[in-house]
């Protein structure tokens, strides 16, 4: 077995997930400067259809990586009310039923009625009416949820002749926001397939090293006790151990308070913002949860040639971080006999390496 040794100091160490997966642009006008995209066909590690905050992408032909800072997963009812002429209607959530609402109701009147209900509350809905269709979303507390309403519209002419149709469940991600913006002369097309990558812990490390063990035990093969050659033995997990002094730390989480309030000890816990992180293996739910450890090798001078270590299916088996003196140990093995190593031409290739 060789153990190795990589000096960490002006080096990025990240810890990711396994999340990953593709969807398809559902936005027939997208613009320079745009800063949403709207999504469909979604095709996520294990059957998901939530994408989360914090998931980077890129878009078809498109090297710009992206990261997802909102998404837009809420129910989302339509009510048409074309065909009635007269007569009044109530909508029911929750059990909480409102007042009777003409057939015409402006929508500030219904959104109004809705916020008034003890289930629902004020910023909890929106409602916009066109053509005497209103678009009912879900929003604050009751953001990226699933909700059920109901219309009883038995007072209106044409005895409920009206239609309330669900067309977001709240529980699929329909709509992402994203930084940075597009630029003139990136901007993808409708239908361009998104392919999503996972979230990551960041750090900029001062000082510190990384040590690991790579190889297998090869076995003398012998015959009637004399040695004819070798056979290879049972192949070597590598095991992988670090302890450094960060200068700067960033992450991206799917809570709703800034995206850098996770930390190391959620990250490598599977808890708080990280709690659903996902294993950046795919055995089942049986095997233990682990992440992906990959050092970007930065030199000084920008023009040199960078490497990029990847530390697949790293499972923690001691961990001692502490943000506040900004100092990470850790160790633990890995589901692979060495790591998988890039070269780049310099420091820019080294950052847009998707992994």
């Amino acid at each position: 077995m060789a153990n190795r040794t990589k000096d960490l100091q002006e080096m990025l160490l990240l810890v990711q997930e396994g999340f990953n997966g593709t969807s398809a642009i559902d936005d027939a006008s997208i613009a320079a400067t745009d800063t949403v995209l709207g999504l469909d066909t979604h095709v996520l590690r294990d059957t998901r259809t939530i994408v989360p905050v914090g998931a980077r992408f890129t878009t078809a032909g498109i090297a710009t990586i992206r990261t997802v800072t909102d998404t837009q997963n809420s129910t989302v009812y339509t009510l048409d009310m074309t065909a009635p002429s007269a007569g009044t209607f109530t909508v029911t959530h929750s059990g909480n039923t409102t007042a009777g609402l003409a057939f015409d109701a402006a929508d500030t009147v219904i959104q109004a009625a809705l916020e008034g209900l003890a289930s629902v509350g004020s910023g909890n809905v929106t409602v916009v009416e066109v053509a005497d269709v209103y678009t009912i979303t879900f929003a604050g507390t009751l953001k990226n949820t699933a909700q059920t309403i109901t219309v009883d519209g038995a007072s209106l002419t044409a005895a409920n002749s009206e239609v309330l149709t669900q067309t977001q469940t709240g529980l699929v991600t329909w709509e992402v926001t994203f930084t940075p913006e597009i630029l003139l002369g990136s901007v993808p097309a409708d239908d361009d397939v998104v392919t999503f990558y996972p979230r990551q812990l960041a750090f900029e490390v001062d000082t510190g090293d990384a040590a690991w063990t790579e190889g297998a035990n090869p076995v003398v093969r012998k015959s009637r006790g004399l040695i004819n050659g070798l056979k290879r033995g049972e192949e070597q997990e590598m095991t992988f151990n670090s302890t450094f002094e960060f200068a700067k730390m960033r992450a991206a989480s799917t809570g709703t308070s800034p995206l850098t309030d996770i930390t190391p000890y959620e990250c490598f816990h599977q808890l708080g913002f990280a709690s659903d992180w996902m294993p950046s293996s795919h055995g089942g739910v049986c095997e233990p949860y682990s992440l992906d450890i990959v050092l970007i090798d930065t030199p000084v001078c920008g023009s040199e040639e960078a490497e990029v270590f990847v530390f697949p299916q790293f499972a923690f088996n001691d961990i001692s971080p502490s943000v506040q003196g900004g100092i990470v140990t850790f160790a633990g093995i890995c589901a692979a006999k060495r790591p998988i190593i890039t070269s780049v031409a310099n420091n820019a290739d080294a950052y847009g390496i998707i992994f």
